[in-house]
């Protein structure tokens, strides 16, 4: 007691303790005062409201857009335009499209990543390596005022680690990042199909319009020739005004079609252009569709086709996929929980001004064995292994998808081709009966309504006729998407790699 009497009679021990104490009511004094705004912030922060002025990125009043002129976003590229000298088949299209639209880019580059990401698994087999080197210049006082002086000291050191066990970790890990590339690879197939989908759906909806354009100009034609005949037979007296009108009344409605299928065909154009990966403009010139031949005949059989979409469609695979990654996961998960032997060594030399170099070195083990961690891990695997049942079923989901797909997509491919078929049978018939009233109507044995009646029924015959072939050769495509296949499928095996 005496000692601590003998210490505090002290002027510099006294004075110290009265700044102490000072500091200590001034703290206390400024946080009861900002307690009553906030109790999160410690006190000096709220000094300043808005140090860095944040609010002065949100300038614009309530209600209006926000933008930022100094703002650089990366830009896209938009594709460059290409022109075509001869009439593109289907295979050219698809071809350009997959080299070239954005979504198989994506696909590409994810592949890419996957394949990276299994590198990184493999490089947790090889030893790590670090060098170091640290500088520093250093002085300090003694308790008496002494200074020391000024030190100078440089350590350069190099250490290798290793880990010698781990009981299936790293193992486990690897295989999780090849299923992962499996997954990716999948993902990779199921985005060219999904490309060369959409370049054979829009193609054939384009050239089905074109076709559609044809038709309705010869109906524009033939309407325009009955008015003729209709106006020539009213100054001879052998038709009267009705005749004109009725003629006149069918050529505008046959002009109003075109001019709107020519319209449909611009954004038909527009849309096959962009999934080849072009600009909407881009013209495309296609060879014209054969309305007189029939899609290709489907010759496996229905159960052979469900059986080739479960073995090759990217999706099911892709599924079955996930299970081993699942599988993977759950090996890592349990490895967490055993122990972990690594293996160092290390050395390195220190050199400091006035002594001579000094140098260390070392070789150790270290055992890591985990004893309790919250029951984090006992409920990461019941998690992991959850996650490899809800992958199981997944699986068994993807592949009864793609087989009522299959079926649904054969039946509508089958009916279609018989539905082209029979208008092509309406098509014959409508132009025969057109040709009989047209050379009655001449000889004023027929009226123009009769006329104008038979020519709207060829060309509703003739829509029936592109719509059912068209309709045809996009649900093959589909098929043939279900199959796993790019493209339509072989005409004479039905199936092509």
């Amino acid at each position: 007691m005496r000692l601590i009497r003998s210490f505090l009679n002290e002027p510099f021990f006294r004075n110290r303790l009265r700044s102490c104490c000072a500091g200590i009511l001034y703290g206390m004094a400024l946080g009861m005062l900002l307690s009553a705004q906030t109790a999160s912030a410690a006190p000096l922060d709220m000094l300043i409201h808005d140090p860095f002025d944040t609010q002065g990125w949100v300038k614009q009043p309530l209600g209006q857009s926000w933008q930022d002129r100094q703002l650089q976003l990366p830009k896209a590229a938009l594709p460059g335009t290409r022109s075509f000298v001869k009439p593109q088949s289907l295979a050219a299209l698809t071809n350009y499209a997959l080299a070239h639209n954005p979504q198989t880019r994506v696909a590409y580059e994810n592949l890419q990543a996957s394949a990276a990401g299994l590198g990184v698994a493999e490089s947790a087999w090889l030893p790590s390596i670090s060098l170091s080197d640290s500088a520093a210049r250093s002085q300090s006082n003694t308790t008496a005022g002494f200074s020391i002086p000024i030190i100078n000291s440089n350590s350069a050191s190099l250490s290798l680690s290793y880990v010698l066990l781990d009981f299936g970790l790293r193992a486990a890990q690897k295989d999780g990042a090849l299923a992962q590339l499996y997954i990716s690879g999948f993902d990779n197939n199921s985005a060219l199909t999904k490309v060369a989908l959409s370049v054979t759906q829009n193609y054939y909806q384009l050239i089905g319009e074109q076709a559609l354009v044809r038709a309705y100009a010869q109906t524009v034609t033939e309407d325009s020739a009955n008015l003729d005949a209709a106006r020539l037979k009213q100054h001879s007296g052998m038709a009267t005004i009705a005749d004109v009108l009725q003629a006149q009344s069918a050529l505008a409605q046959a002009q109003s079609q075109w001019i709107s299928a020519q319209a449909t065909v611009r954004s038909d154009q527009a849309a096959l252009a962009e999934s080849c990966g072009l600009p909407p403009g881009n013209p495309l010139p296609l060879v014209p569709l054969n309305t007189h031949q029939l899609p290709p005949d489907i010759t496996p059989s229905v159960q052979s086709l469900v059986l080739h979409a479960t073995q090759h469609n990217p999706n099911v695979r892709a599924a079955a996929a996930q299970i081993l990654a699942s599988r993977a996961t759950l090996r890592e998960d349990q490895a967490q929980g055993l122990p972990t032997l690594s293996a160092s060594v290390s050395a390195g030399k220190r050199f400091q001004n006035g002594l001579e170099p000094s140098q260390n070195w070392a070789v150790g083990f270290s055992l890591k064995v985990p004893l309790f961690t919250g029951f984090h891990d006992s409920y990461q695997i019941q998690q992991a292994r959850r996650q490899e049942r809800s992958a199981r079923a997944s699986l068994n989901q993807e592949t009864q998808s793609i087989a009522l797909t299959v079926y649904q997509d054969y039946q509508t491919v089958m009916g279609a081709r018989s539905a082209a078929k029979a208008a092509q049978i309406a098509v014959k018939s409508a132009q025969a009966s057109l040709a009989a009233i047209r050379a009655q109507y001449k000889v004023g044995l027929s009226t123009m309504l009769n006329l104008l009646t038979a020519q709207a029924t060829l060309t509703t015959a003739e829509q029936t006729r592109i719509q059912d072939m068209t309709t045809a050769y996009v649900q093959l495509a589909n098929l043939a998407n279900a199959l796993g296949m790019i493209g339509l499928p072989n005409t004479s095996t039905g199936f092509h790699s």
